[in-house]
């Protein structure tokens, strides 16, 4: 959620493959390795990038390795990806769905496309995908868990918090499925229960702000506006703390239903369902 909840109330409701060997049997192939190595070079470095959060040089590293390759899936993914990172999610869905009308069973580019559509503030058109996804294979639980996202951003809640189950069942450590359960059950009013899901993983040493302001959140819907307001400390200052708490206080006092729509209001609440590659 971080800073940008300081003033939520006024703002409208996440493998490379190995390169060729030509055999030298007459001809030249030259031209040929010469690609496929500038494909492979570049790609990972991309990857490397991409993975250390340096968007910024992925994306043209990404696209000197579709200049080396234009048909490269790899490539094509990771690029998907990275603009999921920035938010250009039409830019991302254009990779994804590139990529199917290649490799329709392709379940990274499947994944990617329901986290760029919800990105793109479509979640029912992302549920049709993921569940193309969850059919082929219903322990994906990257799958699972954009699923659980689409569906708390249409309010469907009860049936989000069973995707996010399912997904635990097969990545029971996964930090976003954790995470998104606990805000599905502070939306639905549960928040004590939120509180125990969350506690790990907003004081473990890897912790982001949204983890943190989401356990600030449940503290506040359960009532413990002191320790609400601690969490929230941590990481902005205490003008803006106390209106992050009133705001919080504000969602508290609201039924789940209407509680659900304001929190679907703001994207701050909903971490990037990046699918993964």
């Amino acid at each position: 959620m971080g800073q940008r909840l300081n003033n939520m109330k006024s703002t409208p409701i996440l493998s490379a493959g190995l390169a060729l060997l030509l055999a030298a049997c007459g001809g030249d192939g030259s031209g040929s390795a010469t690609r496929e190595d500038g494909y492979q070079s570049s790609l990972r470095q991309a990857d490397e990038a991409r993975k250390s959060g340096n968007i910024n040089s992925a994306i043209p590293l990404y696209g000197r390795a579709l200049q080396a390759e234009p048909d490269g899936v790899e490539a094509k993914l990771g690029l998907g990806q990275s603009y999921l990172a920035v938010g250009a999610a039409g830019e991302a869905a254009a990779q994804f769905r590139d990529v199917l009308a290649r490799e329709s069973g392709n379940a990274a580019a499947r994944r990617g496309l329901g986290a760029a559509l919800i990105a793109g503030g479509q979640p029912a058109l992302a549920e049709k995908q993921l569940e193309l996804a969850i059919r082929s294979d219903p322990r994906d639980y990257r799958a699972q868990n954009a699923m659980g996202v689409a569906l708390d951003m249409q309010g469907r809640h009860a049936e989000a918090r069973a995707r996010y189950l399912t997904g635990l069942e097969a990545a029971p450590e996964n930090v976003s499925l954790r995470n998104n359960l606990g805000l599905s059950l502070i939306i639905a009013g549960e928040a004590p229960q939120a509180i125990t899901i969350l506690t790990p993983l907003a004081t473990s040493r890897d912790a982001d702000v949204r983890l943190r302001q989401n356990l600030a959140f449940a503290y506040a819907v359960a009532g413990d506006f002191e320790q609400s307001l601690a969490v929230i400390r941590q990481d902005v200052r205490e003008e803006d703390a106390q209106r992050q708490l009133s705001y919080f206080i504000q969602l508290r006092g609201l039924s789940a239903e209407a509680r659900s729509l304001e929190v679907r209001r703001n994207p701050n609440f909903f971490p990037q369902a990046s699918g993964g590659v």
